[in-house]
């Protein structure tokens, strides 16, 4: 139903490995080697999100990029809007009459749960995301091999 985009995905995978590194400044082919991304999208990516405002870039033979700002200040909502843009669950959430527009009876309910779900979208920053997936993996790491099949 709701499916974030590739580029979404490698963007949240940078974002997250930045976030790790703190300190240091991460490059396209770092991220791209670590988890297995291919190089080029990696780059565009990166170049998306350091022109969205999101990272920041550093030229020159020691450059890469780092978060403009902290994890903590940025909703998911707010991410996906900028990597994606504004996000519906059906075009008429978008005010487009559709080809059912006379008789649609669901046009008020989906537009409400839109709304609840882009919300709930700007109520969870990435910083809990990444401490989330953090909790994921220590309880996973304590998992026998029977566990980790049933885990999510």
């Amino acid at each position: 139903m709701i499916r974030l985009n590739r580029t979404t995905e490698y963007s949240l995978i940078a974002l997250y490995h930045m976030h790790k590194q703190q300190e240091s400044l991460s490059t396209a082919r770092e991220i791209a080697d670590s988890y297995g991304l291919p190089f080029e999208i990696t780059a565009k990516t990166l170049q998306k999100l350091r022109d969205v405002g999101l990272i920041q870039s550093l030229q020159g033979a020691k450059g890469g990029y780092a978060l403009a700002r902290p994890l903590a200040s940025l909703s998911f909502g707010e991410f996906v809007q900028l990597v994606e843009g504004p996000q519906r669950l059906t075009p008429c959430c978008f005010d487009v009459s559709c080809t059912y527009d006379e008789r649609c009876e669901i046009r008020g309910f989906v537009s409400a749960l839109n709304a609840k779900v882009v919300a709930l979208f700007h109520a969870v920053s990435l910083a809990e995301l990444c401490s989330l997936e953090e909790e994921v993996h220590v309880s996973r790491s304590s998992c026998n091999d029977t566990c980790r099949q049933t885990c999510p």
